[in-house]
Parts: C-alpha cells; structure tokens; sequence
C-alpha cells in the first residue's frame, strides 16, 4: 500500500485530466480542455467554507487559465464537504450535486448540528465547523448511476455509515484510468493515528462500505482526509479494526452498567482523549451509533434503574 504525499495547496494530477487538491478536506478535480481553449472542470467536494473554496478556484484558474466550473458533486452535507459549496454556486454560476438524503442536509443545514447534539443545538455549535452555509441543490444523484460528462465518466458508489446517504465518485479519466474519490468512506492512516474513532451514523453499514470500497478497480483512491494511495486493502483493513477495536473496548467497559455518558467518559479516558465541547458531541453522537449496533447484534442490553438508563455488556 503506497501512500502518494499531497500536502501541498495545490492541484496534483493522478490520471489524465484528473487531479486532487489537498487541503483538511481534499478536494477532487476534473478538468478537460475545449477546442474554444475554455476547461471545463467539475469538483468532488467543495471544502469546509467560502475561503478554502475561493483557493480551490483560484488555483484552477492559475493552472488551466479560462475555466468554467460546471458542477460541485458532494459526496455528503457535512460542512467540511459543503461548506464552499454555496460560494462557488454563487461566484462560478456552477451547480450543485448531491444524493436525495444529502439534499435535506445541504438545504437545511441545521440539521447536522441537531443530529449530532441530539436536540436544537447550543449556540457555540452554531459555527462553521457544524453548519455550512444553506446551499440549494440543482441535480440529484444515486448511487450505481453513471454520468457522462464530455469525455469524462463518473459513477456514483454507495457508501452509508459515515453519513446517511453519502456516494463515492469512481472517475474514469481522458486516458481510461479510474479515480475513486471515496469522501469519508474511508480515512487515510494519518487521520486514523490522530483520531481513532472517526464519526459514524451505521456502524453496519460503515463497516460494508470498507468492504465495497476494497473490491472497488481504480488506480489511485482518495480519501477525502490524508494521502493519496494507489490500492486500498490494507487501509480498508485497518478502518475495520478501527470500528472492531471500537466494539470490543464499549463491550469491556460495559461489563459494568454505565449510563452513556459514563460510558464516554470511560472511552475518553481508555482512549487517551481529552474531551472538548466538538468531541464531546461527536464522539459521544458516534457511540450511541455503536450501542445501537451492538444492542441489534444482541451484545449488549439497555436497562432503566432510578429514572437513569444504563447499558450493559449482554450475558454478564
């Protein structure tokens, strides 16, 4: 497994025609000349706001000259994915992209900090990092559908758990070969080393999307946080014992009933975390996630006791 070092801001060509920005969130381009000399591009992903989004632009213009952004294709409505999505619709003239269930998301942005806090948000979750700009979508996408964009193909991949509704995009370039920008379907070995529990909403179904996106024939696969890599099975294992090292540690706190925020604390402290307000909310939104996966696969039980609801490892 080769990891390709992208850390520079600016645009790096994996397949002819096909590039990655990289950024905190990176950011995939294609990019095809016309005989006018106009390039018409299309984006995978947008960024976390109006500044990032501004950069990815500029530095499309600095490397093609005449540009035309014709669409931003989000592979979900979290806010570091579509958070300059409303910028460049507005500056660029260019549509937006999105899965049916995305679409809410993006339209009704409070909807992500409601989901992670569980109720309508604190203000100090009324930040950019919670809640992107509201950003009208112009063309629904599913997933298994394939575009024909000029000479460029895109397919759309299914990938739930991190998201509800997230799609990968699997890129076939000018010269055949074929770019899988993954979204957050799967994280790089860097982000896996600063934050072993990543967000997810479907343990289940997050754990399936590593296994499609290890079956996936592409030459270059891009997750949207940290490098580059030019095949993907060892990451992918390394994503699963992420989540399955995640079960087994909630499994060995809860030999002993805790109510979910002893539970989180107990993570927090197993895990060498120290929780801040953003943590908090996610990593404490992500094991819920879990205790229902875990509760459907009978490995752990839910109890009340003094008004207060405790989880227990099952059969202890």
């Amino acid at each position: 497994m080769a990891e390709i070092k992208c850390q520079e801001l600016a645009l790096k060509e994996l397949a002819l025609g096909l590039y990655v920005f990289p950024g905190p969130t990176n950011i995939g381009v294609a990019a095809q000349k016309l005989s006018s000399g106009l390039t018409e591009l299309y984006l995978v992903d947008a960024g976390e706001d109006a500044a990032f989004a501004q950069k990815i632009y500029e530095a499309c213009q600095k490397r093609f000259g005449k540009i035309r952004l014709k669409a931003v294709i989000c592979t979900h409505a979290h806010a570091d994915h579509i958070g300059g999505a409303a910028w460049l619709k507005e500056n660029a003239g260019c549509q937006i992209w999105t899965s049916q269930a995305e679409k809410s998301c993006a339209e009704t942005p409070q909807i992500q900090a409601q989901s992670f806090y569980g109720a309508f948000p604190l203000p100090e979750l009324d930040v950019p990092y919670f809640h992107a700009p509201q950003c009208f979508v112009d063309q629904t996408i599913e997933g298994g559908q394939k575009i024909k964009c000029g000479d460029f193909e895109f397919e759309f991949v299914p990938l739930p758990g991190h998201s509800f509704d997230m799609v990968g995009v699997l890129a076939t370039a000018l010269d055949k070969k074929k770019v899988f920008y993954a979204g957050d379907g799967i994280f790089g070995r860097t982000m896996l080393k600063r934050f072993w529990t990543p967000f997810v909403v479907d343990v289940k179904s997050f754990k399936e999307s590593l296994l499609k996106i290890a079956k996936i024939d592409a030459d270059f696969f891009v997750p949207s946080h940290g490098d580059v890599y030019d095949e993907v099975d060892e990451l992918s294992e390394l994503n699963l014992i992420s989540t399955i090292s995640n079960e087994r540690l909630i499994e060995e706190i809860l030999v002993q009933p805790k109510t979910h925020e002893e539970l989180l604390k107990a993570f927090a402290d197993k895990s060498d975390m120290t929780l801040r307000l953003s943590q908090f909310m996610l990593i404490g939104s992500s094991l819920r996630s879990y205790l229902t996966y875990l509760y459907k696969e009978g490995r752990v039980r839910w109890f009340f006791e003094d008004n207060k609801m405790y989880w227990q490892k099952a059969g202890v």
